[in-house]
């Protein structure tokens, strides 16, 4: 199942179910931009499928085809996660990688330890979200909303906190959380426990981890990927095996529009936590 803006934002973390499964396929455009134009510099949006790393434009919302994720084996990255360092970070049911920016090659750091496998929500988080010298620290969300840091040496994982409860029920991870200075720490979650009902964007507490969700809903579920970048929040949804969308979300009111379809199956995205608040 499974950005935030001073008035309008954009960032990047990602996440998805454990029951992602299929190949992904090339976007229609055939991995570039449909125009054929180079993306910006200043991009540094970043989503996924299951083992193909891909830029995106900010200017067309074009995915461009870094390259596939050639150490993955048979398994499929369900999120990633980018420092302010630029340091990609990416993550399966059970492994740790660091994934290469320039070929998306992905390189095993570790195996989980048993206390933070199924993961599917992975981001980089400021310690201090005013500090723009901050250290950032691994944190990861699973689908009954608890929150826990992951030391990347040792793969071992610290629990934080909780998205807790609201009125309609428990809140969960439903495929991702991204954090950037100046900006806030965000997530998509479920409410109760029917897989298909619609994805939240929330708020979340940096001090307990508790889950605020915002209006009534985004309109969509399989939202498994976040993004941010100068005033937008962009959603990754993955509608099938073999379609998917980006959408743009209102920080204010919760509520998601559609604003580009492909034939890429998203699991996940991300961008580095000191990702631009305006433009």
């Amino acid at each position: 199942m499974k950005r935030l803006v001073l008035g309008t934002l954009a960032v990047l973390g990602a996440c998805g179910p454990s029951g992602r499964g299929g190949e992904d396929t090339p976007d229609a455009s055939g991995g570039g931009s449909a125009d054929g134009s180079v993306i910006p510099p200043a991009s540094r949006v970043y989503a996924h499928s299951g083992n193909k790393l891909y830029q995106i434009d900010t200017q067309t919302l074009a995915p461009v085809e870094v390259g596939t994720m050639a150490g993955l084996g048979t398994q499929s990255l369900t999120d990633l996660a980018i420092d302010k360092d630029d340091k990609f970070t990416g993550i399966t049911l059970d492994k740790l990688y660091s994934i290469n920016a320039t070929t998306g090659a992905a390189t095993l750091i570790r195996d989980l330890s048993a206390s933070a496998q199924g993961f599917t929500s992975l981001s980089f988080i400021p310690m201090n979200l005013s500090d723009p010298n901050s250290v950032d620290i691994l944190v990861a969300a699973n689908s009954v909303g608890e929150v826990f840091s992951i030391d990347p040496a040792t793969g071992n994982a610290t629990m934080l906190g909780s998205y807790g409860t609201v009125a309609a029920g428990r809140v969960g991870s439903s495929g991702d959380l991204i954090g950037v200075r100046g900006l806030g720490i965000y997530a998509t979650v479920n409410i109760g426990t029917d897989p298909m009902a619609q994805d939240y964007l929330a708020r979340i507490d940096p001090a307990t981890w508790t889950a605020t969700p915002i209006g009534t809903g985004t309109g969509f579920n399989d939202i498994f990927g976040l993004g941010f970048w100068e005033g937008t929040i962009y959603g990754f949804v993955s509608s099938s095996t073999t379609t998917g969308h980006i959408i743009r979300i209102d920080p204010n009111t919760g509520v998601g529009t559609d604003v580009r379809a492909n034939s890429i199956r998203w699991y996940g995205a991300g961008v580095a936590t000191d990702a631009p608040i305006l433009q």
